[in-house]
């Protein structure tokens, strides 16, 4: 039994909804013809505004600046990924905060991971760094570098089976 609606249609299934999922389909690509010939003319009525131009570029360059999406650990709510640019933050802030110590340069070894613009789980991070020239035990100011990286990470991103390697390439005064 067909059920008639305000429109005078038929109810779901009916004979006229083939016919007008037909005609639907005829207008959009109608529609989509239309516009691929305006936009190949070159119409500005199709064209992107100077403002959404504006717009997207910007998106382009924050996205470039704050570099790709790094998978993080899961936490009891789900996954999560931040970007490269703030974990090499807490990495420069943490290597800054140890009294001596200049951060020159970090990178980062991720697992593999499938994908464009994701780097998987960070497992391994070398910190390039000047140490200060009047330090007495250059191979225990290493170590608390390190201790500080891996404790920042594993408190801030529950990252705790980290490799930090420090490198110690320039000496600098006080």
């Amino acid at each position: 039994m067909a059920v008639n609606t305000m429109d005078g249609s038929s109810g779901p299934g009916g004979p006229d909804d083939a016919e007008a999922t037909r005609h639907y389909l005829d207008q959009i690509r109608a529609l989509h013809r239309d516009w691929d010939e305006l936009e190949s003319r070159g119409d500005d009525s199709v064209q992107l505004s100077g403002r959404a131009r504006s717009a997207l570029a910007e998106a382009v360059r924050a996205d470039a600046r704050h570099g790709a999406r790094v998978q993080m650990p899961p936490t009891d709510i789900g996954p999560y990924s931040l970007t490269e640019l703030a974990l090499r933050t807490l990495i420069r802030d943490t290597v800054d905060g140890v009294p001596g110590v200049l951060s020159l340069r970090t990178t980062v070894d991720h697992d593999p991971v499938e994908g464009w613009g994701t780097r998987g789980l960070p497992r391994r991070i070398a910190c390039r760094v000047s140490f200060a020239a009047s330090t007495p035990d250059l191979p225990a100011l290493a170590d608390a570098v390190r201790q500080a990286v891996r404790g920042a990470c594993a408190r801030e991103f529950d990252l705790v089976d980290l490799v930090v390697d420090v490198h110690i390439e320039d000496l600098h005064e006080n």
